[in-house]
Order: C-alpha cells, then structure tokens, then sequence
C-alpha cells in the first residue's frame, strides 16, 4: 500500500513532520562552495567526488595554493612564512600541484568548469569542479603566464595569499606596494578580458578598493567575513582575515559575492554560523552571500567542519531559522554560479586555439 505524503503526516506530529520535511527539502537545496583545499593532500587517499555527491554539493572552487609549499602551520594554527621562493620554484609547484589536481581528477571521473555551461550543469546538480589557485605567486611578473593557466583550465585567481608577492598587499604581512602594483592592476585586466574570477580574499582593504576601481567584472571574496570595524595585519583579534563591510558594499553594488566561512575564529557554533550568514545578507544583500568554507585548509581548531555533512547541517538549519527557501538557495548554490557565469561570459580575449 502507497501511503501520500499528505496522508502520512496525519500520523506524525506536527513538529517532528515539519523537521522530516525541512530535512527532505533541503537535499533539493545544492551546495556550492567559492573555496575549498578538500583532499588535495597526495597523501589523502579519500574519494573526493563521493563526498560531494553524497552530499549534492555540485559547484566547488578547488583551490591549490601557490604558497603552500613554503609556509608551514604551527601549533597554535597561525602561519608561518618559511621562504619566499624565485618564480621559478612558485612555477615548478604550481605546475606539479596541478599535474596531482587534475590526475584525482581522472581517477575519479570528476569534470570541471571551463564555461558557463558548466556551470548551468552544475546548478542543475551536476558536479563540475573550478581550477582556482589561492595567491598568484607562480606568475612571475609575467602576464603572459595567465593565459597558460588558463589553458590548463584554471578559472578563478586569488591575488594572495600568506607570502607576500608582487601582485597585492596581503593582510598577514606589513604593506609593502601601497595595496596593488602596477603589474597587480595588468593581472586584473587581463582576468577580465579572459574570463576568469578574481578572489581578493587575503588582500588588504586598500588592495580590495584599488581592485574594485580597477577591474570591469564583478569579484570575488572567496573566505572569511564581513567586518563592520576595519582591520590590518596588526590589528589582531578574530577580524584581521575579514573584508571590510565598505569593501563588501562596494563589491556587491558591482555584481560581486562574499564567501562567509564555517570558522570558529568568527563564530563559535554552526546556529552562530547561520546568524553570521543572515548578518551577511542583510549587510550586502541576498544577492551577494555565499558558502566559502575553506575545507580542510583551516586548522582542526578553527573549524566547525572538516567535510561537507557540516554545510548540509547548515543548509537544513537555515531553513530551520525561517529563512526563506529563495534565499537558502541563493546563498547555498546561486550566487557563486551566478558571478562565475557573469565573468566567463564577459571574456573579450580570442579564444585560445
């Protein structure tokens, strides 16, 4: 016998049907995610692509970083920078990290954004993965090199990350170039004209401004917060890696999207997380929030989660919280396809032949 499920919650009550069905729901919710380290380490032998799909995450920044290499984590989970290497080691281990990106990605059969129909795929809850690199270290001071990253698929550039560069002001470190270089704005338009994001997660408030000014597209902070209380690399206190609510104001009226992240450097708890996340909204808009967790590249200390069973949690208690369903998926999936999409379709380059 088929029972319908109007019928079947005549034997429930009401408030456990309604947890039932919130939890249903949500799995129609996907996830995207604007960053994320998830088992980049060769060492981590997990199955990358059963994870997501277990948990419908379909669009997710996989994220190598340029530096990794040459900072190291200590005990207390800050970083630490141990060389600044030549463009020729950033370029060596730029390119060997993508060699074991993309052989993970054979091996388990996963595809990857090149387009916006890519992305319409993935909303539509295929699972598609963004090459991105945190920080532009391997680049050089060559703008040539863009166009070989981006024919080796990479489609989202972060700035900077923990060692300084020669590209952007980073918020870990003592300004050296006064925000962007020169050779930072010529990175910006030439992501523009190949369509590719730019992430300005790291940079300094003065670098994100000079970005903004300088760039045609909409942009991305991939990781972290909004604060309302400016900060710099030695401020200190739970703020130092947040965006500045002017800068996230800013980016927003452009078209761009914040990354809040499940850290416990902001927040304490995942019902905090969710708090943070409507804090968000109504700071910048519904438009303009999205998940960027930064998995598995934040200490065991500082996060919440260390997989994506932690955002289905929190896709289900934003909907718990009343938020409304246009909303959760907003912020959930939509938002973050919505601005790749917006800058891959404003390429002004050849395409490569």
């Amino acid at each position: 016998m088929t029972i319908c499920r109007r019928a079947f919650s005549a034997f429930l009550p009401a408030a456990l049907f309604s947890s039932l069905a919130k939890n249903s729901f949500a799995e129609d919710i996907f996830i995207s995610d604007t960053h994320s380290h998830s088992a980049l380490s060769p060492r981590n032998e997990a199955c990358l692509s059963c994870e997501l799909n277990a948990q419908h995450v379909t669009l997710v920044s996989w994220a190598l970083g340029s530096d990794g290499p040459f900072i190291q984590r200590l005990p207390s989970g800050a970083m630490q920078v141990n060389l600044k290497a030549t463009p020729e080691q950033y370029q060596e281990t730029f390119l060997r990290q993508l060699g074991g990106m993309f052989a993970r990605i054979r091996r388990e059969q996963i595809r990857i954004v090149r387009n916006a129909l890519d992305v319409d795929r993935a909303l539509a809850g295929e699972l598609r993965l963004v090459i991105s690199t945190e920080g532009a270290h391997y680049l050089g001071g060559d703008i040539g090199y863009l166009d070989l990253a981006y024919n080796r698929g990479v489609r989202q550039i972060g700035l900077g990350h923990f060692v300084e560069g020669d590209i952007t002001d980073v918020r870990t470190e003592p300004p050296k170039i006064g925000g962007l270089s020169t050779f930072g704005k010529d990175v910006i338009r030439r992501c523009n004209a190949l369509g590719i994001l730019v992430d300005l997660a790291h940079s300094t408030d003065t670098a994100v401004a000079q970005a903004l000014e300088t760039s045609n597209q909409p942009m991305l902070w991939s990781h972290s917060n909004i604060t309302r209380i400016p900060s710099s690399w030695n401020t200190g206190g739970n703020q130092v890696m947040s965006v500045s609510l002017q800068n996230a104001k800013v980016m927003a009226e452009r078209g761009g999207v914040i990354g809040v992240w499940p850290s416990r450097f902001n927040f304490d708890n995942p019902d905090a997380y969710v708090a943070g996340l409507q804090a968000a909204v109504e700071m910048v808009g519904a438009d303009h929030v999205a998940f960027g967790t930064d998995m598995q590249g934040l200490s065991t200390q500082a996060t919440m989660m260390t997989d994506y069973s932690g955002m289905r949690d929190i896709v289900n208690r934003m909907l718990a919280k009343n938020m409304p369903e246009a909303v959760v998926r907003k912020v959930a999936s939509e938002n973050y396809g919505r601005l790749l999409k917006t800058v891959f379709n404003g390429r002004t380059a050849p395409d490569p032949m």
